[in-house]
C-alpha cells in the first residue's frame, strides 16, 4: 500500500510540475508514459483485480483478470454499451444479451461494412428477415468464394454467377472438366446434369434402377423417360420406345412455323397426311433412300412415279399388282415390258389368265382357250377374229357393229323369191336352208353373229312372203267355196 501511495504522490507532483507524466521513466513521450517490462495498468473492484491494460512485448492487451470468471470486456459511447466480449471470448455488437454465437451484431438492419482506402466496397447486412452479402453501388467488383484460399465461385456486378469461372455468361455458368450437378434424395444419388465434352446429359444415376426422368409444365407430368429408356408423352407408363397419349393425339410437322404435315390417331383410325392449308404438298413414302409411293395433293396415288396422272398410277420396268388371299398369291395384273400387253393372270393356284394388249390382231379382242386362257388383241386369236371364245359369255346386252345390205331387199319388187318346191328340193339334197351355213361349216369355222343375224332375218322375211302368198291362196279358195255354195 505504501508503494501505491508513493507512486500517487509522485504522479501528483509530476502533474503539478510538468506537461508529460512518466511512470518508470523520466523522459515521458506523451501525456502519460509507462515504462517497464510488460508494464500493465490493473483495475480493481473492492480490492479484487478484475481487469487490466498491459503492454506485452509489442502487443497491447486489454482484458479481464484470470480470477474474474464471468466478467466481460465492454466498450461503449454516451454511456451506452456497444461492444462486448464475454468470459468465453464471444463477441457481440449492439447487444449484451445471452451469447449463442462467437460473433453477434444487433441493430436495426445491422450492417458490417468493408472499405478499401476509405471507399465502401462490400458488406454483410441483415435487412429485416433477409441476410445480405454483397458489394456497394458503383463497385464493379465481384463476390468471390475461395475455399482453401482458391477462388471457386464468382458473382459479378450483373448478378451472374460462375462456378469454376470468373467470367459467367448467364445467371449460372459452371465450368470444369465434364462439370457435374448431382441431385440426391436421402443422401443417395438420384439424378444429375452434366456436360460431357460437347454433350449435355440429364438423367438418373446408375444406382437409381427404377426412377424415371419426368418433364412438367403447370406442375403436371407431360413427358416421361422411364428406367428402360421408353418415352411417354401424355403418359407416365410408356409401352414402347415412344408412346403418345391424349384425346386424338397429333404429331404436327411445321416449316417456317406453318403447319404442313401430321400424324394423328382419331378414335381407332390413324391419319398421315398434309394439312388443309398445304395446297400442293404431297405425302411421299420412301425406303432405302428412294421415293417409292406418293399421294398427290389432288388424291392421285403414284407407285414408282412421283407424278401420277390417274387415280392410281404404277410405274416400273414391268409394273405388277399382286392379288392375294391371306399369304397366298392368287393372281396379278401386270404390263409386259416387251409386248406392252396388259396381263391379268392367275397364279399357280389357278389355271387361267387374261391378256389385254395394245395393238395385236385386228383391233381389240378377247380369246379364251379350253384352259381358260384369255388374250386381248392378236397373238392367240384366230386370224381375222378380234373376239373369240370357246366358253360361254354372259352379258345383259350385246350390240353388233353396223351390217351392210340388211335383208330388207327381200321385200323389193324385183327380188326373186325361190318357189317352195325348189326350197324343198334344196333341203332334201343339202340338209340345210339355202344361204345358211351347214352344221359341218359352223363346227369348223364358227358363226359370225352379225352375218348370221342378217341371214336369219333374210329367212324370216322370205318366210313372211311365203305366208303372205299362202294367205292370198287361202283367200282365193274361200271366195271360190262361197261362190260354189251360192250356185248350189
Amino acid at each position: 500500500m505504501k508503494k501505491i501511495v508513493v507512486i500517487l504522490a509522485a504522479f501528483i507532483t509530476s502533474i503539478a510540475h510538468a506537461q508529460n507524466v512518466g511512470i518508470g521513466t523520466d523522459m515521458p513521450a506523451s501525456k502519460l508514459t509507462i515504462n517497464g517490462t510488460d508494464p500493465d495498468i490493473g483495475l480493481m473492484n473492492n480490492g479484487l483485480a478484475h481487469s487490466f491494460i498491459k503492454a506485452l512485448g509489442f502487443n497491447l492487451n486489454i482484458g479481464t483478470a484470470s480470477d474474474n470468471p464471468t466478467g466481460k470486456l465492454i466498450l461503449g459511447t454516451k454511456d451506452n454499451n456497444h461492444f462486448n466480449i464475454d468470459h468465453l471470448g464471444r463477441v457481440s455488437i449492439g447487444t449484451n444479451s445471452n451469447f449463442d454465437a462467437s460473433f453477434k451484431i444487433n441493430g436495426t438492419s445491422p450492417i458490417f461494412g468493408f472499405l478499401h482506402e476509405e471507399v465502401q466496397k462490400g458488406f454483410i447486412r441483415l435487412a429485416g428477415d433477409n441476410f445480405k452479402l454483397g458489394t456497394y453501388p458503383f463497385n464493379s467488383g465481384k463476390i468471390v468464394f475461395s475455399p482453401k484460399n482458391v477462388d471457386k465461385i464468382w458473382i459479378d456486378e450483373d448478378g451472374l454467377m460462375g462456378i469454376g469461372t470468373a467470367t459467367p455468361v448467364s445467371e449460372l455458368t459452371i465450368n470444369g472438366t465434364n462439370p457435374y450437378i448431382q441431385i440426391q434424395n436421402g443422401a443417395s444419388n438420384k439424378g444429375f446434369l452434366q456436360a460431357v465434352g460437347n454433350n449435355l446429359k440429364l438423367g438418373t444415376n446408375s444406382t437409381n434402377t427404377t426412377g424415371s426422368l419426368i418433364m412438367q409444365t403447370k406442375l403436371l407430368d407431360r413427358m416421361t423417360i422411364d428406367e428402360n429408356g421408353q418415352v411417354g408423352i401424355g403418359t407416365t407408363n410408356p409401352s414402347s420406345i415412344l408412346t403418345i397419349n391424349s384425346t386424338d393425339p397429333i404429331l404436327q410437322l411445321r416449316s417456317d412455323d406453318v403447319d404442313k404435315g401430321f400424324l394423328q390417331l382419331v378414335g381407332a383410325d390413324i391419319k398421315l397426311g398434309t394439312n388443309i392449308n398445304n395446297d400442293y404438298g404431297r405425302t411421299i413414302f420412301r425406303n432405302n433412300g428412294t421415293d417409292r409411293m406418293v399421294i398427290n395433293y389432288d388424291g392421285k396415288v403414284g407407285i414408282g412415279t412421283m407424278f401420277p396422272f390417274q387415280t392410281l398410277s404404277l410405274n416400273a420396268t414391268t409394273p405388277s399388282l399382286g392379288l392375294s388371299i391371306g399369304e397366298s398369291l392368287y393372281g396379278s395384273i401386270s404390263v409386259d415390258n416387251t409386248s406392252k400387253d396388259l396381263v391379268i393372270e392367275k397364279s399357280t393356284l389357278g389355271s387361267g389368265k387374261i391378256i389385254i394388249n395394245a395393238s395385236g390382231g385386228t383391233g381389240w379382242g378377247v380369246h379364251m382357250t379350253e384352259d381358260n386362257y384369255f388374250h386381248y388383241g392378236g397373238g392367240l386369236n384366230p386370224a381375222g377374229y378380234p373376239f373369240s371364245s370357246q366358253s360361254r359369255i354372259l352379258a345383259p346386252d350385246f350390240v353388233a357393229l353396223a351390217v351392210n345390205s340388211w335383208p330388207d331387199y327381200v321385200f323389193a319388187n324385183d327380188y326373186k323369191l325361190r318357189p317352195l318346191t325348189e326350197v324343198k328340193k334344196f333341203i332334201e339334197i343339202n340338209k340345210h336352208l339355202p344361204n345358211i351355213p351347214s352344221a359341218a361349216q359352223i363346227e369348223k369355222e364358227g358363226i359370225q353373229l352379225g352375218d348370221m343375224s342378217k341371214r336369219l332375218i333374210e329367212k324370216v322375211e322370205e318366210l313372211t312372203l311365203y305366208i303372205l302368198q299362202q294367205q292370198e291362196q287361202i283367200d282365193e279358195l274361200k271366195k271360190l267355196v262361197q261362190s260354189q255354195k251360192k250356185n248350189d
